[in-house]
């Protein structure tokens, strides 16, 4: 977290912050500011296909779970 900005500091001026909703925000302070905000679904698709086995239904619904959507456990 950033004095300047409430989100996590990856690097070079992009931050990333969860807001209650489940959606990310995604800014860029490097240069003019810019922000993307994504929403929770989009976000675990996001998570699931840079995973090392890419985004499956399986990858997907864990990646959901895992952002706190508890109605989304992957199946057994």
């Amino acid at each position: 977290m950033s004095v300047s900005h409430p989100g996590f500091h990856a690097h070079s001026g992009w931050y990333f912050q969860r807001s209650p909703d489940g959606s990310v925000t995604v800014t860029d302070t490097g240069h003019a500011e810019t922000s993307l905000r994504v929403d929770a679904s989009t976000w675990a698709s996001i998570v699931a296909s840079v995973s090392a086995t890419g985004e499956t239904a399986e990858t997907y619904r864990g990646a959901l779970a895992f952002h706190g959507d508890a109605t989304s456990e992957p199946a057994p």
